[in-house]
């Protein structure tokens, strides 16, 4: 699994802003599968979703949605994706040289890049999220680094 600096730095893909996209939230259902008007009916009520139509209720198949600038896929919503970062509540004390952060709490897991059922507040490249390590999850996935 990628460390957390590792996903992120992916992820980001040179870009400064809250998306790998030009931050334009209309872009979102092209960028991304997100909570939209798709998800309607079966999420709570309140759920604050994006203003277009991503054509997946649910996940979608890999690669249907448009690269980040690394020509990555999926990098942000579809599925959560696990880190191999241990859980520490800041980064106070994370390593500095982009590995995984092995130590805190460790019977948790980082998960990052949100999911299909992720509120549209949390679909940014910066949110984390954490679960416990042997247990699954609907909304999660993984990501493999291959190392030359």
């Amino acid at each position: 699994l990628p460390s957390e600096a590792e996903w992120e730095y992916a992820a980001r893909a040179g870009s400064p802003g809250r998306y790998f996209w030009d931050g334009d939230e209309a872009e979102a259902c092209l960028n991304a599968n997100i909570a939209d008007s798709t998800t309607r009916g079966r999420l709570p009520v309140a759920w604050e979703r994006f203003a277009c139509d991503d054509q997946h209720a649910f996940t979608a198949p890999v690669g249907r949605y448009k690269p980040n600038k690394f020509g990555l896929y999926d990098m942000l919503c579809n599925a959560w994706e696990w880190v191999a970062d241990c859980v520490n509540r800041s980064y106070d004390g994370a390593p500095t040289d982009g590995s995984a952060w092995l130590t805190g709490e460790c019977d948790e897991r980082i998960m990052r890049g949100a999911a299909w059922i992720s509120q549209r507040r949390d679909v940014r490249i910066a949110n984390r999220g954490h679960n416990i390590a042997k247990v699954g999850f609907y909304a999660t996935g993984f990501r493999v680094v291959r190392e030359k």
